[in-house]
């Protein structure tokens, strides 16, 4: 099917008029009837509208006329996780999922070179947030 065919779907699924369809994807109105005459190809700016006008409508199937299935894209998703996965390593959120309770540890003074000059700077306060809303407040001794 061909986009202009796509976009004339759209614009006759939606019940719209063409001008309320151009006033509705921000576009002038001569615009919508080039395109459906075939005069002018859309623009991927006038694509993009319609996308964001409506969202419900898949960017593959509009740009270009891909039809998927719900369990066609699952299947897709799945297939590539598994391709790219080295089971060797382990992904993020098996390294941080855990309901081990981390140790507080003193806090270390680390010397940083922080501006372009000679002078060294010592961090003095860190502050850590904490997904439950809490913080800890960390001070060195030497100030």
């Amino acid at each position: 099917m061909e986009l202009k065919n796509r976009i004339l779907e759209i614009l006759e699924k939606s019940g719209l008029t063409p001008s309320e369809f151009a006033d509705k994807i921000e576009v002038q109105r001569s615009a919508i009837s080039h395109i459906t005459s075939g005069r002018n190809k859309p623009s991927l700016e006038f694509l993009i509208k319609i996308k964001q006008a409506f969202p419900e409508i898949d960017s593959d199937w509009l740009i270009f006329g891909i039809e998927k299935s719900a369990d066609s894209e699952e299947n897709f998703i799945e297939n590539e996780e598994k391709e790219n996965r080295d089971d060797s390593y382990p992904t993020l959120f098996e390294l941080f999922d855990t309901d081990e309770k981390i140790e507080k540890a003193e806090p270390e003074i680390v010397e940083l070179p922080i501006s372009p000059s000679t002078e060294q700077k010592k961090i003095i306060r860190a502050l850590l947030f904490f997904d439950d809303g809490s913080f800890e407040d960390f001070v060195s001794g030497n100030k």
